[in-house]
């Protein structure tokens, strides 16, 4: 009887002892981590990469193809705008860490949530805390056009080496549809596709709606970015092309010289003065001011600084269709879902009010 019992816990112990080993080359066979097989998505990566950090400096081109880690909850956004595209899918607790600026001075109010300490502050949107960024150990960073030159790459190379770094910043000249295609590019990474097709069907339809009260009228728009006392036009083709192109109004400050109109086409407008806005007779005014945006508003510039004797005369002011926009959306947070929404909400507030 005894014997009977040694035979049977002998043979149980070796069944035990196979199974363990067939389970430990399974999980082996799959990955030697032991985390298992890692699905990827794949990201076209295309951006101009700047050789220097002047604005002036000599660009190369970067188009590579990147696999980005599905559902990756360690993501660190240095575009703003792509930030509340992650929040407008509900999917804030993907990213780690943010530039938020000195108290959270680059978060406007569609960026409200990552004010929480639960998200790292990575600094300012020129000046990444690379250190910050080592610490965190990112699987994936998305960088905007602040970022994308030579020194900043190579520093956050070094900072996070495992870490797979691609461009996100829509760009001016198709602004809205890089803001569809990220949308949608976010949906298939988290497998939020429904989610993601019915914000781009809402952002569609609101684009739509906007465009057709903006052809109804028949008032010529100057958008003005102030600084101080500095006025610069961003027409068409420039950073703000959008309004142009996508929302249908008519430009009352367009540049003939080609010179001029290129240096329009920079993200900080072009240079005018008060008789150039007097001369084209605006009947809307968009006023953007830069220095509010990236001083936490202690240098706000007043839209008043656009009435003086010389503009007395112009139809937006003498029918007090001067329209302030959030510089901090505009300036700062500009390129993601919610914030581009924002965007188009204050439009067509403009639009009504301005009818």
């Amino acid at each position: 009887m005894n014997f009977k019992k040694v035979s049977l816990l002998v043979l149980f112990m070796s069944v035990l002892i196979i199974a363990a080993c067939g389970k430990a080359e399974e999980t082996s066979s799959d990955d030697k981590s032991g985390k298992g097989e890692v699905e990827t998505v794949t990201y076209e990566n295309s951006y101009e990469l700047s050789l220097g950090t002047e604005r002036d400096s000599d660009t190369e081109a970067v188009k590579e193809t990147v696999e980005l880690p599905k559902n990756s909850d360690k993501v660190l956004v240095m575009d703003l705008g792509v930030a509340s595209t992650f929040a407008a899918l509900g999917l804030e607790d993907k990213i780690i860490g943010l530039p938020k600026g000195d108290g959270n001075s680059v978060l406007g109010e569609e960026l409200e949530n990552f004010k929480d300490e639960k998200f790292a502050n990575l600094g300012g949107l020129k000046e990444p805390d690379f250190e910050q960024v080592a610490m965190l150990d990112p699987e994936v960073i998305m960088i905007s056009g602040r970022q994308a030159n030579s020194d900043t790459i190579d520093e956050l190379k070094k900072a996070a080496p495992n870490a797979k770094i691609v461009y996100v910043a829509a760009n001016p000249n198709t602004y809205f549809e890089d803001v569809k295609k990220m949308t949608t590019f976010l949906g298939e990474m988290y497998d939020k596709q429904d989610e993601a097709k019915k914000l781009v069907e809402d952002f569609d339809n609101k684009v739509e709606e906007i465009h057709s009260e903006v052809e109804a009228s028949d008032k010529e728009m100057m958008f003005i970015q102030t600084n101080g006392g500095d006025l610069s036009l961003h027409g068409p083709q420039g950073r703000y092309d959008f309004l142009y192109s996508a929302l249908g109004f008519k430009s009352a400050g367009e540049i003939p010289d080609e010179k001029e109109q290129k240096q329009a086409s920079t993200s900080h407008g072009n240079q005018v003065s008060y008789e150039y806005v007097a001369k084209n007779n605006p009947g809307i005014i968009l006023v953007m001011d830069r220095g509010a945006a990236i001083s936490d508003g202690k240098d706000a510039t007043k839209t008043d600084v656009i009435k003086t004797e010389v503009t007395k005369n112009v139809d937006a002011i003498k029918n007090d269709a001067i329209y302030e926009l959030d510089s901090v959306t505009w300036y700062l947070n500009s390129g993601g879902y919610k914030t581009a929404m924002s965007q188009l909400e204050e439009i067509h507030t403009i639009v009504q009010e301005s009818k």
